[in-house]
């Protein structure tokens, strides 16, 4: 009584799943986590085994920066918004441009792919394909066809299909180098000797797609960026299902690159070399004037050579007349320059840019301004004239521009102010040579004319050959340091990740089942979930048992020593150490079906085997499922008693036919007002009638939450033990049942759990029975009883045992 007292006031645990629960759903599940993981696997396996793996190969190449003039102009461009710092980013992205890659695909003709099948997956051929099919009438939907390999000399068509449609030119045999004629134009098919006699009678797929669509999906393929933070060394990176064909692609990729800078630089040469030579031609004609007006005046003079004194004279002034000679030159080439760039009404040609003429910083911003449009014309090809950057180069191009007009205006103007300052002082020269002849006067400025003509086209001869020469030795600003390389292990698909993945999905599968389960399973699930939810005293549990009529219906007996048997004897043990003076005890329990009716009567039968007497009482005279179970008469018993129609208790006992000392008391009739019966005084009368016959006295009542007739029961027990059947009851209820208990609604109110899983001990809510003490369920009878565990369940549920400490 004590016991039952203290445990009022013991702290309840919240329930919930915790670790142990976990760690035992796992050992009790093993073969459904070893199933799931095989499953899981094998799929996994066969889906790698149907995809085509990826090789991965790299080429490293230097870009280097142009060698250009020291002038400030670098920063102009950066208070301008130009690009400067950025040049390598540009051409990472030109390098992976879709045009580029289409010049690639015609270049290596990858318009047309080879495959063949090999296992579960198709194997891409490029160099080691054993044949070549050229396609020699441009076609704009996709074209497939089966080639088989018969010798040497021919091939097999298998089939031939023509935008998704089947032809009729299949199944036919025709000689490699042969031309055929189809619905997709004509098709030439080239044996390739060396690898040819491995693929005798090997289907081979040959597939045929247009220019733009192979460039989209090689372009996919490929991708750029710079090998470290501080370099310009770029990493160019192919990601194909042939090696070959990846090492061919980059290879490819960086001479159409190369190719491409090469012609831009042309590009500049050819535009400099034209305004060359167009100004040889200009000069060269003026020259020749200039000269035949020199010779027509001597003729008309009649002058040989020029008087001693003002040979002497131009000879003091020769200073004077070299830098009117270089003033006048560079004032003709600047206007030559002005004239070509302000005629450029689109903005779109290149300036020429004639060294020696202007100071640096003008030839600085000349080159600049050439090279900025040079790149903004390979961005507008590669992504369109709406693309960001070719937008931000038109606003840059636009203030350079400006800044060019401003300073080629600025530089004419200064030649022409020391033009007119020069010529003054010549003029102020010449007034000193009165006494020369005007005839002379007139043949030196013939004669300067002359020597401008003279040296400005030597100058335009020279910067012609230049420019040839540089035109001859043009080369690309990169350089390749690696050629591509890579590993031969595939890099998709990640086998050793996917096959990990699917062994994890295979181990988290059928635990999220079981758990998920677990979490829904609202039930009472065993010891555990009473001891959580309630402070009860369980007086024992009882192993799952199916509940039959007939034999069934008795499992303890003399010579009985089963694990259910085990567990009424230490439920009688326990009631006498928690109740020893109980003399009249009731079971009862939440809602039909916990087995309270199997239980009361199997623990009657084990009191009477301690050479007790014992009567058992049907109290529920609604359903009389005790009577009924044990075929009970019911013409007389509680009822008829309670009613007042018999007064003799000796006619209501019926004899068990279990136990000598066991005896049993019916139902009784069904009356229409079980409830009043029992409050009346004859139920307690009835009660001491028989503790006056009986050691013990057992009261099989209702449901205790279903009517009120266990609580008018109750008044008159010493001991209430209430039945929870594991799987049945929901855990819900549990709360209420700590409500009775805390209220004292039963007197000495006790647990005993029924139905529980005691063979698969889950959750951690068996303990065992019999003196083996958690080794085992019974002794004697039962040591002969077949082993249900293998040796893998024997060591899981011991590592579970661990857990459970």
């Amino acid at each position: 009584m004590e016991l039952i007292q203290e445990n009022k006031n013991e702290k309840k645990n919240e329930g919930g799943i915790t670790l142990r629960d976990i760690v035992e759903l796992i050992f009790d599940n093993w073969y459904w986590i070893v199933l799931s993981v095989a499953v899981c696997v094998s799929v996994a396996w066969f889906y790698l085994a149907m995809q085509t793996p990826l090789y991965k190969r790299s080429a490293v190449m230097l870009v280097k920066a142009e060698n250009k003039s020291n002038n400030d102009m670098s920063a102009l461009l950066e208070l301008n918004g130009g690009i400067s710092g950025s040049g390598v980013e540009n051409e990472i992205y030109i390098l992976q441009s879709r045009q580029l890659m289409r010049e690639v695909v015609e270049r290596l003709n990858l318009d047309v792919t080879y495959q063949v099948k090999d296992f579960l997956h198709n194997k891409q051929l490029y160099a080691e394909s054993p044949l070549r099919a050229h396609f020699l009438d441009a076609y704009t939907l996709p074209v497939s066809m089966k080639v088989s390999p018969i010798d040497e000399n021919h091939y097999a068509l298998k089939e031939l299909n023509v935008g998704g449609k089947k032809t009729n030119e299949g199944n036919q045999q025709i000689a490699f180098g042969d031309t055929l004629v189809s619905d997709a134009g004509r098709i030439v098919v080239e044996s390739v000797p060396e690898f040819l006699p491995a693929y005798y009678n090997v289907p081979v797929e040959v597939s045929r797609m247009d220019l733009n669509t192979a460039a989209d999906i090689y372009h996919s393929l490929i991708s750029a960026a710079l090998a470290g933070e501080r370099t310009t060394l770029v990493q160019i990176n192919c990601v194909d299902s042939n090696i070959s064909r990846a090492e061919a692609i980059l290879m490819a990729l960086i001479d159409v690159y190369r190719e491409t800078i090469i012609e831009d630089k042309n590009r500049i040469a050819t535009s400099t070399a034209k305004f060359i030579n167009e100004r040889v031609e200009i000069i060269s004609r003026e020259l020749g004037d200039v000269e035949n007006e020199l010779t027509d005046f001597k003729q008309k003079n009649r002058i040989v050579s020029i008087d001693a004194s003002a040979n002497q004279f131009m000879s003091e002034n020769s200073q004077m007349r070299t830098e009117l000679v270089q003033l006048e030159t560079e004032y003709a080439i600047a206007q030559a320059v002005h004239r070509a760039f302000t005629n450029d009404k689109d903005n779109k040609q290149l300036i020429p840019n004639v060294s020696g003429v202007g100071d640096a910083g003008l030839q600085s911003q000349i080159e600049a301004y050439n090279e900025m449009l040079l790149q903004r014309e390979r961005l507008a090809a590669n992504s369109g004239e709406n693309n960001p950057l070719v937008r931000d180069l038109d606003k840059n191009l636009a203030s350079v521009r400006i800044n060019l007009a401003s300073s080629l205006s600025n530089y004419i103007s200064t030649l022409k102010l020391k033009l007119e300052k020069a010529r003054k002082v010549e003029e102020q020269t010449l007034n000193y040579i009165e006494s020369v002849p005007q005839q002379e006067k007139q043949a030196l400025g013939i004669m300067r004319q002359q020597n401008i003509k003279e040296a400005l086209y030597t100058f335009l001869l020279n910067k012609r050959e230049e420019n040839a020469m540089q035109l001859a030795i043009t080369e690309a600003n990169i350089r390749v340091i690696e050629t591509p390389f890579g590993s031969s292990a595939p890099v998709a698909p990640a086998r050793r990740m996917f096959l990990m993945g699917a062994f994890i999905i295979g181990l988290i599968i059928p635990l999220a089942i079981q758990l998920l389960r677990l979490m829904w399973n609202t039930s009472v699930r065993g010891r555990k979930d009473v001891e959580d939810y309630t402070s009860m005293p369980i007086l024992g549990e009882i192993p799952s048992m199916k509940e039959e009529k007939g034999e069934r219906a008795i499992v303890v007996a003399e010579n009985k020593t089963s694990s259910v048997a085990e567990s009424f004897r230490l439920l009688r043990s326990n009631m006498d150490f928690v109740a020893p003076k109980a003399r009249v005890i009731m079971f009862t329990s939440t809602i039909p079906g916990e087995g309270k009716s199997f239980v009361s009567r199997n623990f009657a039968v084990t009191l009477a085997m301690t050479n007790k007497k014992v009567i058992l009482l049907d109290m529920d005279l609604r359903k009389r499922t005790l009577s009924k179970t044990l075929d009970l008469t019911t013409k007389n018993g509680v009822s008829t008693w309670l009613s007042g129609k018999n007064n003799n208790v000796a006619e209501l006992i019926q004899p068990s036919n279990i136990h000598k000392q066991f005896d049993m008391i019916s139902a009784g009739i069904m009356p229409p007002n079980p409830s009043e019966l029992l409050m009346s005084d004859r139920f307690p009368a009835l009660i001491e009638e028989l503790k006056k016959l009986y050691d013990y006295v057992i009261l099989d009542c209702v449901p205790a939450m279903v009517v009120a007739d266990a609580g008018i029961i109750g008044r008159v027990a010493d001991l209430t033990i209430y039945v929870i059947r594991s799987g049945v009851l929901d855990r819900r209820y549990l709360p209420e049942l700590e409500k009775l208990y805390q209220d004292n609604k039963f007197k000495n109110l006790t647990v005993v759990l029924n139905g529980i899983e005691m063979e698969s001990k889950k959750y951690g809510y068996g303990y065992g029975y019999g003196y083996g003490y958690g080794y085992g369920y019974s002794y004697g009878a039962d040591q002969g009883r077949k082993k249900k565990r293998n040796v893998v369940y024997k060591w899981a549920h011991k590592i579970a045992r661990i857990f459970r400490g």
